[in-house]
């Protein structure tokens, strides 16, 4: 099982976020976060035990990229994919310094485009 953390500052969309993976064959919700800082600390709890983060470029109390950039120096194997309500045309230039493996547009978030991500996502000790 794909083990995914979701972090978003807009609950509801958390919530159906939070419902996407763990109605997606092979995908396991570990945990929400709210803010930046909140994904943080709770990361740092459970370490090792993700394999994907979910994260809204756009949070209320921390630059998303930022995050992303701490989560990828501290856990190199973790896959970052950003999600946002942002054209793709309209990311910041940045985000591809950010070390995440992707992006998806949140109007279009759903199990296909998890699915998509399948293939980048490192998984401990070659599991499935």
């Amino acid at each position: 099982m794909i083990r995914v953390f979701a972090v978003d500052d807009q609950l509801p969309f958390l919530r159906a976020a939070a419902a996407v993976i763990r109605a997606t064959d092979g995908f396991g919700l570990i945990g929400c976060a709210s803010s930046g800082r909140s994904a943080l600390d709770r990361l740092d709890e459970i370490g090792g035990d993700v394999d994907v983060v979910l994260l809204d470029i756009q949070l209320g109390d921390l630059d998303g990229i930022a995050v992303a950039r701490q989560l990828t120096e501290r856990w190199p194997e973790l896959s970052v994919i950003f999600l946002s309500m942002l054209d793709e045309r309209d990311l910041p230039a940045d985000l591809q310094e950010s070390g995440a493996v992707g992006f998806i547009s949140k109007s279009s978030f759903g199990p296909e485009s998890l699915e998509r991500f399948r293939p980048t996502i490192h998984l401990p000790n070659g599991a499935v």
